[in-house]
């Protein structure tokens, strides 16, 4: 096993007899789901629901198994046409039970499920999967409808995806005359040597026009498919659809979204303070926008940053700790860029066995060592919800990023108990900031962008307008902090999460999981040992109830604003911090 790349045997040893094996597996399942609905009438509500939650669990896992294995032997070579075959194959096998989903859910709409759950511990479990399905049938169409969306869809939006992914994959980037991958040409963003951050600037946004036309293209296409079908199932909008997949509530979007605006102002005299420091007058120029502060000009190999990431865990928990050791020591990690490998960082739980599979493009940075803590923190998540029952082993988008952000945040003040002088600690706070802004402003430029996209997807998009709309959203969402004259009109083609058409609005669910980590954080400062009891059980809970339940295990009301201000006002206590050192060094 080569160094820094990741082992998937404890899925397959390859795409071998033990993986076509469970595919066959996975083909009878299918046909005895669809055997099942099909003489639905023939049991009693009780026994048909309790047998299709049973296949439904062995499904899960199989479909775990399977596809992850491909999509992640695919992540580290987007070129690997054997797994991207693969993926296709078992997208068509649970394709074949589209019309038996639809019959499923439209049997659920007239049954009494609170009176089955009293009868029956197996459908009690699953009460709350089963309303939710329950819920959707008013957004069904017809048997045969959405058996041909399931087919088109797959020549359609996830076709135009995979070619956003094979474009910015694939997008070779000439810097300093050498060919690199735009994963290596965005992480220079971080470099101390200003040059180097304005050059790699400049080489990433002329790398995009080698394919920018093609990939808009993708984009609105993607997003006019999202509004045909949104309109036909009687969606209001892309994005009620999205709270409903949230299972979050309109009202707790827009309390957090109020107390983002209101907060703006600290965030925009956070970036002209910046600005200034760097000898800037109009604003901060966007290839400054990731410029280190301070003087902890400390890189890390891989090795350092185990070691980083292991004692900020263990001094939060020893579960924490191990679990990140356990990690490293498995090689659930594959850490390196390289052509062809998927850009940024992800975490794929495997609850069926009971481990996590992380992708980042570490080069060195400090900013990469918290992506590995972020990563990591996805991970425990996992390792939490794999003592769940299978149907409980997926959570909501909000409640995502609960348990990555939480782990930044531990990190983070880890490095800063260890620090003394001023300018180390401005580089770990402003480091922190400047996470917080891209998650904060950068979220909301993203959430005006898309809205102005599906707003206008009723007929073609040029790359021009697309660049237009970005530029226009950067300037909502930052005001006078940066320049103008230097924004990055490109920041849409680089987004994986834009080009879903079943997944919109993957970018509201950062900022909540930020401002919802820093209320529990709060929490667990007050009593460490009572919080850390209830924050498992939190994250348990994730999988099987709704946003604000979750919340409210914690004594947490989210619909309300005064909490998303509570929280805003640690991050403006740092920003306050943050200005203050910085303008000591002006």
């Amino acid at each position: 096993m080569e160094k820094g790349t990741w082992n998937l045997d404890s899925l397959y040893k390859g795409f071998n007899e033990d993986y076509h094996n469970d595919l066959l597996k996975l083909e009878s399942i299918v046909d005895e789901y669809i055997l099942l609905v099909e003489k639905r009438n023939e049991k009693t509500q009780k026994d048909f629901i309790e047998a299709y939650l049973t296949l439904d669990e062995k499904l899960t896992i199989l479909v775990k198994n399977l596809y992850s294995f491909a999509s992640l032997t695919q992540s580290t070579n987007v070129t690997n046409q054997e797994a991207l075959s693969y993926t296709s194959k078992i997208q068509s096998i649970l394709r074949k039970s589209t019309k038996e989903n639809v019959l499923l859910t439209r049997y659920l709409k007239e049954v009494d499920l609170d009176k089955l759950a009293s009868e029956s511990e197996l459908i009690k479990k699953y009460l709350y999967n089963l309303q939710l399905e329950q819920e959707s049938a008013k957004h069904l169409l017809s048997e045969k409808e959405e058996v041909l969306y399931s087919k088109l869809s797959e020549l359609s939006s996830s076709s135009w995806s995979r070619l956003q992914g094979l474009a910015t994959s694939n997008l070779s980037v000439i810097y300093d005359d050498k060919e690199i991958t735009l994963s290596e040409v965005r992480n220079l963003a971080y470099d101390y040597n200003p040059d180097v951050r304005k050059k790699a600037y400049q080489a990433e946004l002329k790398a995009y026009e080698k394919v920018d036309d093609f990939v808009a293209l993708a984009l609105t296409n993607i997003k006019r498919e999202v509004n045909t079908m949104n309109e036909l199932r009687g969606y209001s909008s892309a994005l009620e659809k999205t709270l409903l997949q949230s299972r979050m509530k309109k009202e707790t979007l827009d309390a957090m979204l109020e107390a983002i605006y209101h907060y703006q102002p600290h965030f925009e005299k956070y970036l002209l303070t910046k600005a200034q420091s760097l000898g800037h007058k109009n604003g901060l120029p966007f290839y400054d926008l990731f410029a280190p502060m301070g003087k902890l000009e400390k890189t890390y190999n891989y090795q350092e940053a185990q070691e980083l990431v292991k004692e900020a865990f263990y001094g939060y928990s020893e579960k924490l700790g191990n679990f990140a050791k356990k990690a490293f020591d498995n090689n659930w990690v594959d850490v390196y860029p390289k052509k062809g490998k998927r850009g940024g960082a992800f975490c794929s739980n495997q609850p069926q066995i009971k481990e996590s599979r992380i992708l980042t493009n570490f080069t060195g940075s400090l900013s990469d060592c918290l992506t590995i803590a972020h990563e990591l923190g996805h991970g425990y998540h996992g390792e939490v919800i794999s003592e769940n029952a299978p149907l409980h082993w997926s959570y909501p988008m909000p409640l995502a990023e609960t348990a990555s952000i939480f782990c930044e945040t531990v990190i983070n003040n880890h490095l800063l108990s260890k620090l003394s002088k001023d300018e180390e600690k401005l580089s770990i706070l402003e480091n922190s900031v400047q996470d917080a802004t891209q998650v904060i402003i950068d979220i909301l430029s993203r959430f005006i962008f898309e809205t102005k996209v599906l707003d206008t997807a009723n007929r073609p998009i040029s790359k021009d307008e697309m660049k237009n709309f970005m530029i226009d959203a950067q300037k909502k969402a930052y005001g006078k902090g940066l320049d103008e004259n230097n924004l990055h009109p490109y920041m849409w083609l680089n987004k994986g999460h834009y080009y879903s058409a079943g997944l919109n609005f993957y970018n509201f669910p950062y900022a909540f999981g930020l401002l919802f980590s820093k209320g529990l954080y709060a929490q667990y400062l007050k009593d460490k040992k009572t919080f850390i009891q209830k924050y498992d059980k939190l994250l348990a809970l994730t999988t099987k109830a709704s946003a604000e339940d979750v919340a409210l295990s914690m004594n947490i009301d989210i619909t309300k604003k005064e909490f998303w201000m509570d929280s805003l006002e640690m991050i403006k206590r740092d920003i306050d911090r943050v200005n203050e050192l910085i303008n000591k060094q002006i």
